[in-house]
């Protein structure tokens, strides 16, 4: 059974040109028979790097964090790289939804943009996990806020995964979303720099994701010779499908099993990945 790291704190970001606000989730699915190696690998490469005990690794290290200070430049990237490495080796694989929340929901059905990422990510999951024909558990950090704000989101997920969506039953996900402090466990710390780091590079980030971003890439799922749609998914990617392109190295946007050569010259990004 597959363990999927969820970083589902529907994260908002700047933006590139020619895009809204964008909302993201993103997960790192693990082997089974790896998270326990993985966990306690992640962890000894925190204690070399310097981190006091307990203190969490993230993209975004908050001010007056250790990391903040104590991890910069090129020691954080390599750090980041080491990370990285290390999930790779463990074959995980790297699913990440963004959204533009100035557009309509994928599903008609969603009360709002982060409601829509969880859909899909949950949708993406369940179809990597259906491939490798295992189920699998979702852990995801312990969502902000308040308890009831927690049991909320939990029932919700219970709901979704219950229900399904009109493409996907979530026949593959054993269980509900199971929640915890993201500080106890490395895995999840390790999804948010994987989810972080693509959002900030997809956003137009251009100084420290890209080489995170290369690293993380062999690892997004792919089928028909492309990652868009499934690896990496950005809403609506029939109007950013080109950024599949420019991002990703897709030659072509597969929809329903046939594919359109890239890029479209009447959609956003026809010239490059800069302009709309």
């Amino acid at each position: 059974m597959d363990v999927c790291f969820v970083d589902d704190s529907n994260q908002r970001t700047p933006w590139r040109q020619g895009m809204g606000p964008l909302v993201a989730a993103g997960a790192v699915i693990v082997p089974g028979d790896q998270v326990k190696e993985l966990e306690a690998a992640l962890g000894a490469l925190c204690a070399t790097a310097g981190f006091p005990r307990g203190e969490e690794f993230k993209w975004h290290p908050a001010r007056g964090s250790w990391m903040h200070k104590g991890l910069v430049e090129g020691a954080r990237e390599q750090f980041f790289l080491d990370v990285v490495a290390l999930l790779a080796g463990a074959g995980a694989k790297a699913v990440i939804v963004i959204e533009d929340e100035d557009r309509n929901p994928a599903i008609f059905e969603s009360e709002s943009a982060a409601d829509d990422v969880t859909a899909l990510l949950l949708e993406r999951i369940n179809s990597e996990l259906n491939g490798r024909r295992v189920d699998g558990v979702i852990v995801v950090d312990r969502p902000g806020g308040h308890r009831p704000q927690e049991d909320k989101f939990l029932a919700t997920s219970l709901d979704l995964i219950a229900k399904g969506t009109r493409f996907v039953k979530f026949d593959r996900i054993a269980l509900n979303v199971l929640s915890t402090d993201s500080k106890m466990v490395r895995c999840l710390q390790a999804a948010d720099l994987v989810t972080s780091s693509v959002t900030a590079l997809v956003a137009g980030e251009d100084r420290f994701s890209p080489p995170i971003f290369v690293a993380i890439h062999p690892m997004f799922p792919r089928d028909f010779g492309r990652i868009g749609g499934l690896g990496l998914k950005i809403h609506p990617d029939f109007r950013y499908a080109n950024l599949y392109h420019w991002l990703l190295g897709d030659s072509h946007f597969v929809r329903y099993q046939s594919g359109y050569p890239l890029p479209f010259k009447s959609r956003p990004y026809a010239i490059d990945a800069l302009t709309p």
